[in-house]
């Protein structure tokens, strides 16, 4: 079954501003202007493990899993690919220290 790519990464016209503005607050870096360079740039860093040769294929592969509708954890979509020095990590788990005595 073939996704329905119409509605290509660029089309914001179907978005609420709303949803425009938080892209451009929180996840837009540097000269990126649409939600399409952002992809470019998430696609790029999550290739660039992979061995030379395959780089390209594989950022092809996430893009084109982007235009899809697969989308990233917000702290991946926000720092994939820039000089932030965060975590990729979206959720952590800290252990709850045991307080019943006993």
């Amino acid at each position: 079954m073939k996704r329905d790519t119409e509605l290509r990464a660029q089309d914001l016209t179907r978005t609420q501003p709303i949803s425009q503005d938080v892209l451009a607050e929180k996840y837009l870096k540097g000269d990126e202007t649409g939600i399409e360079d952002l992809f470019r740039r998430v696609a790029r860093a999550l290739a660039s493990v992979e061995k030379d040769a395959l780089r390209a294929e594989w950022e092809q592969k996430f893009l084109d899993n982007l235009h899809a509708g697969a989308i990233g954890a917000g702290r991946i979509m926000s720092a994939a690919g820039t000089d932030i020095q965060a975590t990729l990590i979206n959720c952590f788990v800290q252990p709850v220290g045991d307080c019943i005595q006993g």
